[in-house]
């Protein structure tokens, strides 16, 4: 599935904001109480991004952002979970959304804790969702496993939304919104996206 011209465009200036944060160099936001006042009472997001709660990763810091640009929903793995189908349905039904993303990052202690055997704790079904992530990259044999678990937990997710997120598919189906995985390294700061695997065939 290919990203619409808007999505790309939004994308893009993701990706910019991205290379401003690694270089160092980005833009310096600030807010009158006239500005909060404003943000209070209206927002246009152009963006949902479902990411990792991790304490590192924050997608206003890491795309450099102002605040109401992105719709966020944050939980460990970045999994399809019931608060992230909620957030997607508001950004797409609310706010139409033209873009998106699912970010996993480099470092993912849900990943790594599975990896690792562990299979218990709190979590429930989504922490049964990574694993199953875990599997499917181990299926693939490749050379970094853990890797390669980041990103198939990104795919992973990006095909449960569409799948469970009536509002997303619709969007996708009509082209009015498109979706995309990413990863972040922690290490560089450089969030790359991965090629689409996404098919969808038609509405439930």
């Amino acid at each position: 599935m290919t990203l619409t011209a808007q999505a790309q465009e939004v994308l893009d200036d993701l990706l910019e904001g991205n290379r401003r944060f690694r270089e160092g160099q980005p833009q310096t936001y600030s807010y009158s109480p006239q500005d909060l006042l404003a943000i209070s009472r209206n927002q246009a997001p152009r963006a949902a991004i479902i990411a990792c709660a991790d304490s590192r990763v924050s997608p206003e810091l890491i795309f450099d952002q102002p605040l109401g640009s992105i719709f966020a929903s944050r939980v460990p793995g970045n999994v399809a979970s019931d608060s992230a189908k909620w957030m997607l349905d508001i950004a797409v039904n609310e706010f139409h959304v033209p873009l998106v993303m699912v970010m996993g990052h480099t470092g993912c202690l849900a990943i790594g804790q599975l990896l690792d055997g562990d299979k218990g704790g709190a979590g429930g079904l989504h922490r049964f969702s990574v694993l199953s992530a875990v599997y499917r990259a181990k299926a693939r044999r490749p050379d970094d496993l853990y890797l390669e678990a980041v990103e198939q937990n990104v795919q992973q997710t990006v095909e449960h939304l569409a799948r469970d997120s009536y509002a997303l598919r619709g969007s996708l189906l009509e082209g009015t919104t498109s979706i995309v995985g990413a990863v972040y390294e922690m290490e560089t700061g450089l969030v790359y996206t991965l090629e689409p695997s996404l098919d969808v065939y038609g509405r439930f």
